[in-house]
C-alpha cells in the first residue's frame, strides 16, 4: 500500500505510526469538513493525512501531504483560524526543554518536538516559555530566507542548531534514512549569542 510504503521508507518510528492516517480522496474529504474550499475534485488524490491537536487533545486542522508528484506536497487545512499552525501541541512537555523544526514529519523522529506548518519557526514562540526553546532550521545554507530566519533567532537570544558542515542532508528525515544520530548532533551543535553568529557565518557560506 503507498502509505504503508511511505511511512516505512521515510523510517517513521513504530510509535508514532498511530498519528498518521491515510484518505483516498483528499478533497472530498476536505469538502465534507469546509464545504466549498474545493470548486473542482475531478483531480483528486490520496494524501497521507497528518492531524494537528491542541494542549486539550481537539482536532484543529489537519495537512494532506501527496504521495506521488501532486502540487502543492503539503495542504494545511484549517478548521479553527484562531489557532497557529504547531504541531505537536497534544503532546509535547511544557516543563522539559522543547525543539521546534519546520515540518510535522521531522517532529516525530526527536524527544519533545513540536513543528511549524510553515518555514517561520518564530511564530510558535507565541505559545511557548522562551528560554526553553531550540530552533532547528533545514539544513539549507544557501537558502537567504532560512539564512534570515536564523540570524532573527540569535539577535532574539533563542538557541538555535546550526549544521555541521559534514552534514549534507537537507532535513532530518533524509538524515534518519542515512542513519545519521540526529539527537547527538543537535545536542552538540546547539548554540545561541556570539558562538551561534560565527557558526552562522561559517555555515552560511558551506
Amino acid at each position: 500500500h503507498p502509505a504503508k510504503k511511505f511511512v516505512s521508507d521515510r523510517k517513521i518510528p513504530e510509535d508514532k505510526l498511530d498519528l498518521l492516517y491515510f484518505c483516498d480522496k483528499f478533497m472530498t474529504l476536505v469538502n465534507k469538513v469546509k464545504p466549498g474550499t474545493f470548486k473542482n475534485t475531478n483531480k483528486d488524490y490520496p494524501r497521507l493525512i497528518i492531524p494537528f491537536y491542541d494542549e486539550s487533545g481537539k482536532l484543529f486542522a489537519f495537512q494532506g501531504r501527496a504521495f506521488g508528484k501532486e502540487q502543492p506536497k503539503y495542504i494545511t487545512i484549517k478548521l479553527d483560524e484562531s489557532k497557529q499552525k504547531v504541531y505537536g501541541l497534544e503532546r509535547v512537555n511544557f516543563l522539559q526543554p522543547i525543539k521546534v523544526v519546520e515540518g510535522p514529519l521531522d517532529s516525530l523522529f526527536l524527544d519533545n518536538c513540536l513543528a511549524s506548518a510553515g518555514a517561520d519557526l518564530k511564530n510558535v514562540k507565541k505559545s511557548l516559555p522562551e528560554d526553553q526553546i531550540t530552533y532547528i532550521y533545514d539544513n539549507e545554507p544557501r537558502n537567504f530566507e532560512i539564512v534570515k530566519r536564523i540570524t532573527n533567532c540569535i539577535e532574539s537570544d533563542y538557541n538555535v542548531v546550526i549544521w555541521p558542515s559534514d552534514i549534507k542532508e537537507k532535513d532530518i528525515n533524509d538524515m534518519v534514512k542515512n542513519d545519521i544520530n540526529v539527537e547527538e548532533i543537535i545536542k552538540n551543535n546547539t548554540f545561541n549569542k556570539l558562538e551561534a553568529i560565527a557558526r552562522l557565518n561559517n555555515w552560511k557560506r558551506v
